[in-house]
């Protein structure tokens, strides 16, 4: 099946190797030479691929032959041992049975001209991520032909150079590798390969993301940026490096639009996102703001706070809110309003009961 789908999609190796299979069978040739046939084809010209589990399918191979014959040996016949036969089931399912032909070792080797198209297609990063088009068409076309293993190789080679590496090529071509990047990531985690994260090599390449490197780069900046915010467990692992983590926090969490991601960068914080906004003046500069994108917004996050403003800020505001028509234009103006005097009421009350009693 394997060399049927690279020949049906256009690999001509694949088209004359099946052609000549297809040949063996109809003149009865034993299976064995057919089979011997199909193993070399993949030992050829999968080579990086295959090599790394050639001793499993010879060893399958000695099995294969030792139950076929029925050889006698000191009056017992051969049966390999239940470990033996999980141990291959599993190799040949992992390596070969799961992966879609053609199979893929060193992915950059591929797809560097993909890698140029895309930087010249791309002109920004969202902060949704990745196009699911793009994303979509570097996961069937290369992603579903690797194992763990080529993942992992691939996935460090891509880290270094859109990370690490000073070559200007890399740098130029930095929003294409993060296409690759993200969308190894987001295949990685949807195919329960989470382990590879905790891989020291990779976690090494992680950690050796240099701020000069990302300051040097905006487009490496904000590549890190997405794939932190998009992907946790690399958030994770970037804590790790308490430089790297307090300057990447500070690009997110110091401008307006990035007040919503505080708990992910500070989950245990003692802090509220409220008040790392009132000790931050930098984030209170007039931006557009995720948090506070409108008079609704704004209402919403001013209500909820109000416990944590003093009576002359609350007035001070109210003072602003009556003069803007944005505010009092709204549908939902009479009941926003109404709920802030009554707090100011009941406030203005309970003190002054507090000072009759004293």
């Amino acid at each position: 099946m394997k060399l049927q789908t690279m020949a049906s999609e256009g690999n001509n190796k694949a088209e004359e190797k099946l052609a000549e299979i297809n040949e063996l069978i109809l003149k009865n040739e034993k299976y064995l030479e057919v089979e011997k046939k199909i193993i070399e084809f993949f030992n050829k010209n999968c080579k990086l691929y295959f090599n790394r589990f050639t001793e499993d399918v010879n060893y399958l191979i000695e099995c294969r032959h030792k139950c076929a014959h029925l050889k006698v040996n000191d009056n017992t016949l051969y049966v390999p041992e239940d470990y033996q036969a999980r141990m291959l089931i599993c190799s040949m399912y992992d390596n070969i049975l799961s992966v879609k032909a053609p199979f893929i070792m060193d992915l950059f080797s591929l797809v560097q001209d993909k890698v140029e198209n895309y930087s010249q297609t791309i002109d920004d990063i969202s902060e949704n991520g990745l196009d699911d088009r793009i994303k979509n068409e570097i996961t069937k076309n290369y992603l579903e032909r690797m194992t763990y293993d080529s993942l992992k190789m691939s996935y460090k080679t891509f880290l270094k150079l859109l990370f690490i590496t000073t070559d200007k090529d890399a740098e130029r071509n930095a929003y294409g590798l993060f296409a690759f990047v993200y969308a190894m990531t987001d295949h990685i985690r949807k195919n329960g390969f989470e382990r590879l994260f905790k891989e020291e090599d990779v976690r090494k390449k992680l950690l050796s993301i240099s701020i000069e490197n990302l300051e040097n780069s905006s487009e490496r900046k904000q590549s890190l940026i997405e794939l932190i915010l998009n992907f946790p467990i690399l958030l994770d692992i970037i804590k790790e490096d308490v430089s790297l983590f307090e300057y990447i926090s500070n690009e997110i969490l110091l401008n307006p639009n990035g007040i919503k991601y505080y708990r992910l960068f500070y989950p245990r914080s003692n802090k509220t996102p409220y008040e790392f906004f009132k000790d931050n003046s930098i984030v209170q500069q007039p931006l557009y703001s995720m948090t506070l994108y409108d008079a609704d917004g704004f209402m919403n996050f001013f209500k909820k706070h109000l416990q944590d403003l003093a009576i002359e800020d609350i007035d001070s505001v109210m003072s602003i809110y009556r003069r803007n028509g944005q505010c009092t234009g709204r549908s939902r103006h009479s009941t926003d309003y109404q709920e802030v005097s009554m707090y100011l009421e009941e406030y203005k009350v309970h003190d002054t009961s507090e000072d009759e009693s004293n």
